[in-house]
């Protein structure tokens, strides 16, 4: 019996089309952002561009990111001691939401469609707590260093 180069193969070719794409809803979004400040905001953000397979936008919510944590670090040590943290938080939920809404899919298009599927909440909520370890060692770290250099006080 020769091959036949047209046949159906006889392995099983289903893979990763088969799987509904995981993504974060604008809200699960906004509440990891919530828990873990702007390192989540970056993460849930770049790993929805991910899942979306736009890598050019990903790679961009990295390098937006570094510029949010620079600006961060050189502004936090001219606000006063009592200056509230509830503006940054509510400025990084509404980021978070709006680009996860706007740019990515919103949570009515991952219900309808079958090609998506939620992000266990479970999965933000400690995604979100690791994010706020990652938020403090990136906004503590330089300003403990800048204090030890006598920079600020």
């Amino acid at each position: 019996m020769s091959h036949n180069p047209y046949a159906t193969p006889l392995s099983d070719v289903s893979g990763a089309e088969d799987k509904p794409v995981r993504l974060y809803s604008p809200v699960q979004a906004a509440f990891g952002v919530f828990l873990g400040g702007p390192a989540a905001l970056v993460y849930f953000l770049r790993e929805n561009f991910v899942s979306l397979g736009n890598e050019r936008l990903a790679k961009n919510t990295l390098i937006y990111g570094a510029a949010l944590f620079l600006a961060l670090v050189v502004v936090l040590p001219f606000l006063p001691d009592n200056f509230p943290n509830l503006p940054f938080t509510i400025v990084f939920v509404f980021t978070a939401h709006y680009f996860v809404g706007s740019y990515q899919v919103t949570k009515q298009g991952i219900i309808e469609s079958p090609k998506y599927e939620f992000h266990s909440n479970w999965r933000v909520f400690g995604f979100g707590l690791l994010c706020l370890i990652v938020s403090a060692l990136l906004i503590v770290g330089p300003m403990a260093g800048l204090v030890a250099l006598g920079i600020i006080e």
